[in-house]
């Protein structure tokens, strides 16, 4: 997904301003000054024109006729814009957010898995082998980070191979799902565990087996689904979250 937060000067306010809703420094309401921050960030009114209507796109902020432009209710945000997406999951991820994205993921991934060994090509069979590679390369190092960075390419090539260009661009949740999951999984795991679980699904697409592929990705989000429960169950209030998304399903 296209996102805009970094071009050019507006892209600093947009990233700025978006941060700061996402926040809470700024909430549902709040009057946003021109005046204020064309001093706060030193530009002209045209770049903070072109910031405020970005970020208008994103539904975050609105305007009204003397009232001026305020920053939206949440109901009306873009979840699922890629700077969005960027901004909530940054840091220490808000629990819900986590749980939400294993959610998607555990709907979504399968399905995707289901079509690659369908759908999947010979060039594409060899990415996936790839990834998988590079992947397995990361556990002979200690940074998180590279591994994360890794096991997303692994899930992109996957969603890639299943031919719908719709999860393909699933990514934008997949990137700050792997790297809140991440966090705890790359300490916790085994590295057995964690690559025999990928090479199921690899070794699943490339036999152009439907029923095992997505077998093997079910498999593989409902290890990841427990990452993300320990990740916030690391509180009372994460682990009574948790408990009460369970009690729900």
């Amino acid at each position: 997904m296209t996102t805009f937060s970094r071009r050019g000067l507006h892209g600093h306010v947009v990233d700025v301003l978006g941060r700061r809703i996402m926040r809470g420094e700024l909430v549902s309401g709040d009057i946003i000054d021109p005046d204020a921050l064309l001093t706060e960030f030193q530009v002209s009114r045209t770049v903070m024109r072109e910031a405020i209507k970005v970020l208008t796109t994103k539904g975050l902020v609105d305007a009204r006729p003397r009232l001026g432009t305020y920053v939206t209710e949440r109901e009306r945000w873009q979840l699922l814009d890629g700077d969005v997406m960027t901004w909530r999951s940054e840091g220490v991820p808000e629990p819900l957010l986590v749980l939400e994205l294993s959610e998607v993921r555990q709907v979504l991934e399968p399905a995707a898995a289901r079509l690659a060994a369908v759908r999947r090509t010979k060039e594409q069979c060899a990415a996936i082998e790839t990834a998988m590679t590079a992947l397995a390369a990361t556990f002979v190092s200690t940074e998180a980070e590279s591994h994360a960075a890794a096991d997303l390419v692994f899930h992109r090539a996957v969603l890639a191979a299943s031919g719908n260009e719709l999860l393909a661009r699933f990514e934008v949740v997949l990137e700050p799902a792997l790297q809140a999951r991440n966090q705890i999984a790359f300490k916790n795991e085994t590295t057995t565990q964690f690559l025999d679980s990928h090479r199921a699904v690899v070794d699943a697409i490339v036999a152009q087996d439907a029923d095992r592929a997505h077998a093997a990705m079910t498999t593989l989000m409902t290890q990841s689904a427990a990452d993300s429960d320990a990740i916030v169950s690391s509180d009372d209030d994460g682990a009574a979250l948790v408990a009460k998304r369970t009690r729900a399903l």
